[in-house]
């Protein structure tokens, strides 16, 4: 008498559709609670306020980073720089706040571009000591002799200097900059 066989398939297919199908309960479960809104508003409360957007402006600019670079001399003399570039944009300081920095460190003849970066890096901390509005701000860096800031060339400088490119993030009307240089 002949006894027959079951089939096992190796494959996993067998289970493959079961799997799909879990996931799109699951999808759907979450969908469903996700477009339960409710509306609830404090009691006294008319409005609400939501945080400020900012956007960031990709118009940047340099700025030297001094020697003597402490909060109360070189620090307070890159937060004027940053604060004169605001003013000169019509832009106020509420409105306007540094959002990205790129530190680049100079390097002399007989060094690569790594020792510059190397220095760059090195020089973040003391940067976020010395100016406050730096504590929150993304900060990058990079070796070189000069660098292209909003379409210029910029030198700087050789081992021991630094020049800082910063952007703006600017909170108010849809900025209308070009952002192609």
């Amino acid at each position: 008498m002949f006894r027959g066989r079951r089939r096992r398939s190796g494959s996993g297919e067998d289970g493959a559709g079961w799997i799909y199908a879990d996931l799109f309960l699951a999808l759907m479960i979450v969908g469903l609670g996700s477009a339960v809104i409710t509306s609830s508003s404090p009691s006294g409360a008319s409005s609400t306020t939501a945080p400020a957007t900012f956007q960031l402006s990709c118009a940047e600019f340099p700025v030297r980073v001094p020697n003597n670079l402490s909060r109360t001399s070189g620090g307070a003399q890159i937060e004027a720089a940053i604060t004169t570039e605001i003013s000169k944009r019509g832009w106020s300081g509420e409105s306007a706040k540094p959002g990205l920095v790129i530190v680049f460190g100079g390097f002399s003849g007989s060094e690569s571009a790594g020792d510059g970066d190397r220095r760059a890096q090195n020089l973040r901390a003391t940067l976020r000591a010395a100016v406050p509005p730096f504590q929150q701000v993304e900060m990058r860096t990079g070796g070189a002799q000069n660098a292209t800031v909003n379409g210029v060339s910029t030198d700087v400088g050789g081992a021991g200097s630094y020049l800082l490119v910063v952007y703006l993030l600017f909170n108010g009307p849809d900025l209308t900059e070009d952002c192609t240089r």
